[in-house]
């Protein structure tokens, strides 16, 4: 089954969390833990785990979390910090999707059309918030070395990755929203998620695919507790 989002996020197939290439997969990049962006005080999200698969810390991006789900109104980062476990384990340089769900743009490579960073992000589908992680071109910038001037708006740097998932992800909502008026909040996020994973799939305020929230919300729940975190009753 192929799974995408009509706005930016693309899933994986079988299984959820996009399956890793050689080029990036989880744990390929043992120095992505060098990328903490900071302290966010208060950061909400902090519960000092670490992703097993990875060895990364799962507090890693808690500060772009807070900015850009702040920035799109997302009303739960926690369930953010959730998928991000979910698409990559926390590794920025995961690489995946080879079943190519949004198809190979005209003028671009195969290795242009995968599924890229923590939230899997895909900018085959387009467009792109913001045309960030794109060349001028409209190609994506695919740099992974941290230290390198063209990282700063790479498709993989958590920043820029997290901005693009972030803005999907709220896109998704607005859609349901507009089409199925009078849910609650709570309800719109699940309801996001579903059509995220699997688009047109949620056909009303308690009508969507339960399946990637269902594989979601474990870590979620986790989340939560390590963070002393308010979970939302979903």
């Amino acid at each position: 089954m192929v799974r995408r989002s009509l706005v930016l996020v693309a899933l994986a197939v079988a299984g959820f969390g996009c399956g890793h290439s050689d080029a990036g997969g989880a744990g390929g990049h043992p120095g992505s833990t060098v990328l903490n962006p900071g302290t966010c005080e208060p950061d909400i999200l902090a519960t000092g785990l670490v992703a097993e698969q990875t060895g990364v810390s799962v507090d890693i991006a808690d500060c772009s979390i807070l900015k850009w789900t702040a920035a799109y109104a997302e009303p739960d980062p926690m369930i953010v910090k959730a998928m991000i476990y979910g698409e990559s384990r926390f590794d920025y340089a995961a690489t995946g999707c080879p079943n190519l769900p949004c198809g190979i743009p005209a003028g671009w490579t195969e290795a242009e059309a995968y599924c890229y960073g923590m939230m899997q992000v895909v900018p085959a589908c387009g467009p792109i918030a913001g045309d960030a992680g794109l060349y001028p071109d409209g190609h994506p910038n695919l740099t992974t070395d941290t230290s390198s001037p063209a990282f700063a708006n790479s498709i993989y740097n958590p920043e820029v990755n997290i901005h693009i998932g972030v803005a999907g992800f709220a896109g998704n909502r607005q859609e349901v929203m507009q089409l199925f008026p009078g849910c609650t909040e709570d309800q719109y996020t699940l309801m996001a998620l579903g059509n995220l994973a699997s688009h047109g799939s949620t056909t009303g305020c308690d009508a969507y695919n339960t399946d990637y929230i269902d594989y979601i919300l474990p870590g979620y729940l986790e989340y939560c507790a390590a963070a002393g975190y308010p979970a939302h009753a979903y």
